[in-house]
């Protein structure tokens, strides 16, 4: 278990970059998508990137959240690019390239790739914020993800289980020693006990390059492994308790949950029922025009919320983040001013 109280963090500003969207009606009119999955997923559309490297959207989202935060890039004192998938090139740093682009000439600042599939994000805040508590000489630090689902190794439709299609896009959050939402509280729960799910029966290779078949991987695991369903529920369930015993509050405290963009089902029977939560609570209106875009969710939805006006000064919201290898991640954040983007204030 790890955890961090955070009494003098907050999040200064974020961002995203999410290509055009694609209706899934078409795709399953082209037979690309299986029309009994969408029954039960009910996703509106997903974000697809054409000729956009996942570090570029990187970067762009990083220079909207850097802007937004009115912070200067020579004042970045740490730099993590957390990514699920394929950046565009083998054997490549890309948090380094981020680094170029956005921040330029900071040479103190180290630029950092976090590999903790769509968890990587809000692992990468926990990172981050105890990176700059353990050192009150750093004021900030920047946050990206970044991911593009495409053929021929990944299939955004099939490749993982029935109950998730993936969106391409990137986000970005800058921590700060101020800013427009306090982090109150962020903690990770592990249980790599369950890493074989995303592995099944499959040999190391020595190269890349072989489709991505998650659901043949998990029919392995599930027939060897028991409790599967408990295990991760109670994985989620203790992230979350843990973060709402940090900052001292109720899970009826929290007015807006964010959490990966899965299907209507699986949001419903995995993630709110347990909780005893209401669908309007979540971001699902919008994640089911993005798809789940990797580590992204988390950071978009919170943008997302902020920049319409559906979360304000003295709203909680919690972010909750799965990943497999399996972790969970949840960050609690509270609202303490309206950003000069927000909704309204323009």
């Amino acid at each position: 278990m790890v955890h961090v109280r955070c009494d003098d963090l907050f999040i200064a500003g974020v961002g995203h970059r999410l290509p055009a969207t694609l209706d899934v009606a078409d795709v399953i009119a082209g037979g690309g998508y299986d029309s009994r999955e969408q029954s039960a997923n009910d996703y509106a559309s997903v974000s697809v990137a054409n000729g956009e490297a996942p570090p570029e959207m990187a970067v762009h989202a990083a220079r909207l959240a850097l802007s937004r935060s009115q912070i200067p890039a020579g004042d970045v004192a740490l730099l993590l690019h957390a990514s699920a998938w394929f950046q565009g090139l083998d054997y490549w740093p890309a948090a380094s390239y981020v680094h170029r682009e956005v921040l330029g000439g900071n040479r103190h600042a180290p630029a950092l790739d976090v590999q903790q599939m769509c968890n990587g994000a809000l692992g990468a805040v926990e990172l981050a914020a105890s990176y700059l508590t353990a050192d009150r000489s750093r004021r900030s630090a920047l946050v990206t993800t970044a991911d593009r689902f495409d053929g021929p190794g990944f299939d955004r439709w099939r490749s993982d289980v029935g109950g998730i299609v993936y969106g391409d896009g990137a986000a970005a959050a800058v921590l700060a020693r101020d800013g427009f939402a306090r982090l109150l509280a962020v903690a990770t729960i592990v249980d790599t006990g369950l890493e074989a799910m995303y592995r099944g029966a499959e040999t190391f290779a020595t190269t890349p390059g072989r489709p991505v078949d998650i659901r043949a991987r998990r029919r392995v695991f599930m027939v060897e492994t028991e409790g599967v369903a408990d295990r991760t529920t109670a994985g989620l369930t203790e992230a979350i308790e843990q973060t709402l015993g940090e900052a001292g509050t109720k899970l009826g405290d929290i007015a807006r949950f964010v959490f990966p963009n899965v299907g209507l089902n699986t949001l419903r029977t995995r993630y709110l029922a347990p909780f005893g939560l209401d669908l309007a609570a979540s971001t699902w209106e919008w994640g089911r025009r993005t798809g789940h875009v990797g580590a992204a969710d988390q950071l978009t939805g919170l943008a997302h919320l902020v920049e319409t006006g559906q979360a304000e000064p003295g709203d909680r919201v919690m972010l909750i983040g799965i990943g497999a290898g399996f972790s969970w991640t949840c960050g609690l954040v509270e609202l303490t001013a309206c950003p000069s983007w927000a909704a309204g204030t323009g």
